[in-house]
């Protein structure tokens, strides 16, 4: 016959076990999730850039535009950079592409991953392609 003390102890063994096994758990999609968003929100700055560099006349406006944009840009206070790279403006093809990095801190840090960048690519149709002399 078991007595109270030897069920008491089970049921405090078992909610330290799952708490052992469910805390990292949940730190982890903590950073997860704060990943995820990171890589949604550089999605759509890239989206933004590359339409707005899609506006303008040529490559060298096309940079120009996109370095006050981010100069102006307020980071929040996880993201530590924020960088524009391969502008490509292509009249050829009539398109410009780029890419934006975001180098992003973790909530929780486990080792190795205290920061994380996150990278997206993005191409738009050039809307003011200038008119030939």
């Amino acid at each position: 016959m078991k007595n109270k003390r030897d069920s008491g102890n089970a049921l405090i063994e078992s909610i330290v076990g799952v708490g052992i096994v469910f805390v990292p758990l949940v730190l982890f999609a903590a950073d997860l999730a704060v990943m995820f968003h990171a890589a949604h929100a550089n999605e759509e700055f890239a989206e933004q850039l590359a339409r707005l560099c899609a506006t303008l006349p040529d490559r060298a406006n096309a940079a120009r535009a996109c370095s006050d944009v981010i100069r102006q840009y307020q980071l929040p206070g996880n993201i530590s950079n924020l960088e524009f790279s391969n502008l490509d403006f292509d009249l050829g093809t009539q398109e410009v592409s780029l890419t934006t990095s975001m180098v992003v801190s973790m909530p929780v840090p486990f080792p190795g991953y205290s920061r994380v960048t996150v990278s997206a690519n993005a191409k738009q149709p050039i809307v003011s392609i200038p008119v030939p002399p």
